[in-house]
């Protein structure tokens, strides 16, 4: 009995480091200093949605899977804007998409 709590124990201390050894992956946000509301945020085929980001404001983050995946921009007026962003297989970290008074969509790294 008291090698079987050994094996239990050592087993989950190995699940417990394995688990916190894995990359949290990578997060997303939109920042809007855009002259007008974005109406709608798409990154991918829908795989990340901001809906109606108003004027000088940022977004919470959101888990974005990794690859080279598509931004559209979508304002009030129904103006688009379109870029792309890389997100690494490998690692951790934080993304900003921000969007300029000039329309441009810029990819900052926190």
């Amino acid at each position: 009995m008291k090698q079987f709590k050994i094996i239990i124990t050592v087993f989950l201390i190995a699940l417990s480091v394995f688990f916190t050894s894995c990359g949290k992956g990578y997060e997303v946000r939109l920042t809007n200093y855009n002259t007008e509301v974005i109406d709608s945020l798409i990154i991918g085929n829908s795989d990340i949605v901001f809906a109606q980001t108003d004027r000088q404001t940022t977004t919470e983050y959101k888990k974005i899977s990794s690859g080279e995946k598509t931004i559209r921009c979508i304002t009030k007026t129904r103006k688009t804007y379109s870029s792309s962003i890389s997100i690494p297989k490998r690692g951790t970290g934080k993304r900003t998409i921000q969007i300029d008074g000039l329309n441009r969509i810029s990819i900052l790294e926190d």
